[in-house]
């Protein structure tokens, strides 16, 4: 077993180096490539190591026993092996290799690499696979102008940009005695949005629009639905009637009448760390979004200015990924 690790640690350190090399002497990739011949590298497979170590064997045989018909079989299995390498050397060249984007996630998700492969050739290109860390793709035929997509995820942990920084494309197709594989260095990433922290702290007071801050009052805004009512809610606002059906506690909400517009501020939010507030203020952001309120974001050098919808959204909640700062206290 140690002998073992010992092994796979040195494959590794040797495979990072040629990758890097590869990089070096490649540069960074576009975002749409095509796979040309001098980028395209190929070894034997372990399976097709024992078979050349087989077809030795049987030429030292044929050697030792004089036996045509064994240098016969020997020199076709060699052929066989030659062809076969030319035939998976080809099978990526000519393929056409672009990166369409990656929605943004949440912490905890994983980020979703879209890949899409295209066959500019007029050969069926067979068992393509696209690996990234430890994520490898099904293997994909395609025929010939053939074009499909493929997604690569990779888990997110934490907030910020997550960065596809190699993908590997390769095919051991036909036979499984070589292995044929290009390095792509793309740079694509994903944005990870903070973690929503839990349900239960109630967005801060609302005023108008160009108005002062208050509660305000919805006037002749019309019914919109009910939803599950948190800390905070106003006592007018409870649905006491589905209360006494169902004992389940739900606010009423309103459209239309004046809009209301949020402002959530990093600095209001005492006695909680960096991360914690990052998480308060997406859960605010979504909060707000979903009542249709107007709102804006306050964090220590940079400002997102008041707007509604869903570009809003994404805006606030970018911020507040790439946020570097730290909480002042």
């Amino acid at each position: 077993m140690r002998a073992q690790a010992i092994l796979g640690a040195a494959s590794d350190r040797v495979r990072l180096q040629a990758a890097a090399w590869a990089e070096r002497r490649q540069g960074p990739d576009p975002a749409d490539l095509v796979l040309r011949r001098q980028r395209i590298y190929i070894l034997p497979s372990r399976f097709g190591i024992v078979y050349g170590l087989l077809v030795f064997a049987m030429v030292l045989g044929a050697m030792n026993y004089a036996s045509s018909m064994g240098f016969a079989l020997a020199f076709l299995l060699t052929g066989l092996g030659l062809v076969t390498m030319h035939h998976c050397h080809n099978n990526l060249l000519g393929v056409q290799i672009r990166f369409t984007g990656a929605a943004p996630v949440f912490a905890g998700q994983s980020c979703r690499f879209h890949i899409m492969l295209k066959n500019h050739s007029r050969a069926e290109r067979c068992e393509l696979q696209l690996h990234s860390e430890d994520f490898t793709s099904p293997p994909q035929d395609l025929a010939a102008g053939e074009m499909r997509k493929v997604a690569i995820e990779i888990p997110a942990s934490r907030r910020g940009r997550v960065r596809l920084h190699r993908v590997t494309i390769s095919s051991r197709f036909p036979g499984n005695l070589f292995r044929a594989w290009s390095w792509l260095h793309m740079n694509a990433d994903c944005i990870v949005y903070p973690r929503p922290a839990a349900r239960g702290r109630p967005l801060p007071l609302a005023g108008p629009i160009g108005g002062s801050q208050g509660t305000g009052k919805h006037g002749d805004a019309d019914f919109a639905g009910l939803r599950e009512a948190v800390e905070g809610d106003p006592p007018q606002h409870i649905a006491w009637k589905a209360y006494a059906r169902n004992e389940e506690l739900l606010t009423k909400q309103f459209a239309g009448g004046e809009q209301r517009a949020q402002w959530l501020d990093f600095d209001a939010l005492k006695g909680l760390d960096t991360e914690q507030r990052l998480s308060q203020l997406t859960r605010w952001c979504l909060d707000a979004t979903d009542a249709g309120c107007a709102f804006g974001l306050n964090l220590p050098g940079t400002q997102i200015p008041l707007g509604a919808g869903r570009s809003q959204l994404h805006a606030c909640l970018k911020a507040l990924a790439l946020y570097e700062g730290g909480a002042r206290s």
